[in-house]
């Protein structure tokens, strides 16, 4: 009786050892990298405000000033522009940041102007090349870089607009594409 368990345990570690399969390793690794690059930070300083400068609103109708994104003034519809008061002038920023960097600069297409309850609209231009949301600095990695631009405007007057000095902020924005 013996015998007979013995050769039936026997028989039994064979069809185990059989039916398990054979691992040659059974564990495994490999290793990874990690690296940053760390930028200099964007800062936009504005050098000159945008200026229209003073005019007559039209005896009657209505007209318009425009100040281009290269500081010229224009005027029409019986509007008049006079050479005293403040020069007509561009709005001028200046971007730095890491050279070679794509960027997105935010100019508002609008804004608005007040002199106490009356307003007037402006109407925002640039001088940006292309789109404003894919602006390059100048110089290359490692060097800091820069983009200046300028933001002109154009403005509705009426022979009924209030006189009065009228003045509102915009705000320009850049960031790392």
């Amino acid at each position: 009786m013996y015998r007979v368990k013995a050769a039936v345990a026997a028989a039994s570690l064979a069809l185990v050892a059989i039916a398990s399969p054979a691992f040659a390793q059974s564990t495994a690794s490999t290793t990874g990298t990690g690296s940053i690059t760390i930028i200099r930070p964007l800062t936009i300083s504005k050098s000159a405000d945008l200026k229209f400068g003073t005019v007559v609103r039209p005896s009657s109708g209505s007209g318009s000033v425009v100040v281009s994104a290269a500081g010229s003034r224009t005027v029409d519809g019986g509007v008049v522009a006079l050479a005293s008061g403040d020069t007509p002038q561009a709005a001028q920023f200046e971007i730095t940041g890491e050279g070679g960097q794509s960027i997105s600069v935010t100019i508002p297409a609008t804004f608005t102007m007040v002199n106490g309850a009356d307003s007037l609209t402006v109407t925002t231009s640039n001088n940006l090349v292309g789109s404003a949301g894919a602006q390059t600095l100048s110089n290359a990695l490692g060097s800091a870089g820069s983009l200046g631009f300028n933001v002109g405007g154009s403005v509705s007057v009426d022979s009924a607009t209030n006189t009065g000095t009228y003045s509102g902020t915009f705000t320009v924005s850049a960031a790392y594409n």
